[in-house]
């Protein structure tokens, strides 16, 4: 029995048929999120979280490789090598 990971791949249309709703639905309580937003008193457009969702949602409609690790290094603070005596873990 071969344990060759590539023997295992699923295909784009493979991929696609299993995963089609999951991804439908995140995309929908993304709108929805985004629709309570607009419909909320004030405004957070200048916070900047809004503006690191909207890198990441620029990010989700280019034609590079690697989404999933670049919307993570950007949603993702520097790594401080005193972490743990910045909160208090030892």
């Amino acid at each position: 029995m071969s344990t060759d990971p590539k023997l295992h791949r699923r295909s784009a249309e493979e991929i696609l048929a299993d995963e089609f709703l999951q991804a439908r639905s995140r995309i929908l309580d993304l709108a929805a999120f985004l629709d309570r937003l607009e419909r909320a008193p004030g405004s957070a457009e200048q916070e900047a979280r809004m503006r690191l969702l909207a890198e990441g949602l620029e990010i989700l409609c280019d034609d590079e490789v690697g989404k999933a690790q670049r919307v993570q290094l950007l949603m993702s603070r520097d790594y401080d090598p005193a972490w743990q005596t910045k909160y208090g873990i030892h």
